[in-house]
């Protein structure tokens, strides 16, 4: 079930370790889009594709391509995130890297990669998501806070991680 926040689920598929390479690149040209407009969330570069790899080796990306074979979003979904969260760290579905092709922006199709995870979410027995966003990027809090999430608390980023040094943890309460 979708709530009145999200629209109809993005139909997505797991990734695989031949998309980690896509998936730096989309992830690096949206990177240095950030940078160009003065957004300090992502850098291009900080994310090895091995890294990545990994990851969809153990099930944590899913992504949505077009009959071409073009991915257009991709997202990673872990049920557990000690690194962000800390002592407030629970089981939930926490979104990470949530990212939508250039071309495809503005038609809901971020929102519709929310509802994706929302869905899994829900039928793992889970009923909230959570996700982060830099301290300092206004937009992004706010396109999260229209998609129903509510913000917890602002704290330092993992040193491990680069770009900004202060994200807002935020969480959404699934029906």
């Amino acid at each position: 079930m979708v709530d009145s926040h999200t629209r109809e689920p993005l139909d997505m598929v797991p990734a695989t370790t031949a998309d980690a390479a896509p998936l730096i690149a989309l992830r690096d040209s949206l990177a240095r889009w950030m940078v160009a407009n003065g957004i300090r969330q992502w850098l291009p570069g900080e994310y090895p594709v091995a890294v990545l790899a990994r990851e969809a080796t153990r099930g944590e990306w899913y992504v949505r391509r077009e009959p071409t074979g073009e991915v257009v979003a991709a997202v990673r979904m872990v049920w557990h995130d000690p690194d962000f969260w800390g002592e407030g760290e629970i089981e939930a579905g926490y979104v990470h890297g949530l990212m939508v092709a250039p071309g495809h922006r503005g038609h809901g199709m971020g929102a519709r990669v929310l509802a994706f995870c929302a869905e899994r979410t829900l039928a793992r027995g889970l009923d909230r998501q959570r996700l982060d966003a830099a301290a300092d990027n206004g937009p992004l809090r706010k396109y999260y806070a229209a998609q129903g999430f509510t913000e917890l608390r602002e704290t330092t980023l993992p040193p491990q991680f680069h770009g900004t040094d202060r994200v807002v943890l935020m969480e959404k309460l699934l029906s």
